[in-house]
């Protein structure tokens, strides 16, 4: 296996890969810019990284480049001081993070794992323990709960695969295509977004607690985007957009967004015995 450790150098930061946790869960609430990662203003800036979360660009260009290998805590947290960009992803807490191929033969029970698709790859992140964080964006100066991440996390990653995707806008039937489309089912270990009691009371359903059930990024008319996955505690569908060059998630709803994650639930659902069981965080 080609494994191809880290380089510390700022010119080598962008090679690397995948999504892990950036964003879970969003709600409409009218008229407000609000998700369940809370309340941001869209800046005016235009330049800058595609990526601009060092951590996430790490990941998600390592699996553009299909390359393998296992990072140490110490050298993700010195590629994100060599970026020079500050990360909000727990770093100091990172064990360490691993890309691998699959190792079954072409005939095994991965050929068949997910219809339609083939495992790439297997990322596997390990963490001082079962971490419990305050959601690192805020809505109405409140922060809308608590982050439980699992102590190790297994995620396949599918594709990349190019996807029509179609929706109503305007009342009118809309077919788009969506590229380079990876998906990431949550496999072992859990990711939860637990609502505030207060916030939950004074906003009801449109807030609510989340289990993700994986990510996904593609690309929609060559812009990167990216979506979390979550099932509500009554089997709610919830996703999230997240927008990478401005590092934040945006207002739940957009149509294109909407199937984008119905289309991933195809691998993203509990229901093919390929995900943990929901709210039984191990």
């Amino acid at each position: 296996m080609d494994i191809m450790k880290f380089p510390l150098q700022t010119s080598r930061a962008a090679q690397a890969a995948l999504v892990a946790f950036f964003f879970l869960t969003t709600a409409t609430l009218p008229a407000a810019g609000w998700s369940e990662f809370g309340h941001e203003e869209t800046t005016d800036e235009t330049v800058g990284p595609e990526i601009r979360e060092p951590f996430f660009e790490f990941m998600i260009r390592m699996a553009e480049k299909d390359s393998v290998g296992l990072w140490s805590g110490e050298e993700l947290r010195a590629q994100a001081a060599a970026s020079g960009r500050e990360s909000r992803f727990p770093l100091e807490e990172v064990v360490s993070l691993a890309r691998a191929h699959p190792r079954d033969e072409p005939n095994s029970r991965l050929a068949g794992k997910y219809l339609g698709t083939t495992v790439r790859a297997v990322w596997t992140l390990v963490l001082n323990g079962n971490q419990d964080y305050p959601m690192p964006y805020s809505i109405l100066g409140y922060h809308p709960g608590s982050l439980r991440i699992g102590g190790v996390l297994v995620l396949s990653e599918l594709g990349p695969m190019d996807l029509v995707i179609t929706y109503e806008e305007d009342g009118e039937r809309v077919r788009q295509l969506m590229t380079e489309v990876r998906v990431f089912p949550l496999e072992q270990g859990h990711v939860v977004l637990d609502a505030d009691g207060f916030l939950d009371a004074l906003l009801g359903a449109s807030l609510d607690d989340a289990w993700t059930l994986g990510f996904v990024i593609g690309r929609e008319e060559g812009k990167l985007i990216g979506l979390g996955v979550s099932l509500g505690r009554k089997g709610r569908h919830i996703f999230g957009e997240f927008d990478f060059f401005e590092d934040k998630v945006l207002v739940h709803g957009r149509p294109p967004m909407s199937a984008l994650s119905r289309a991933s639930r195809r691998w993203l659902n509990v229901e093919s015995g390929n995900l943990p069981e929901p709210w039984i965080e191990n």
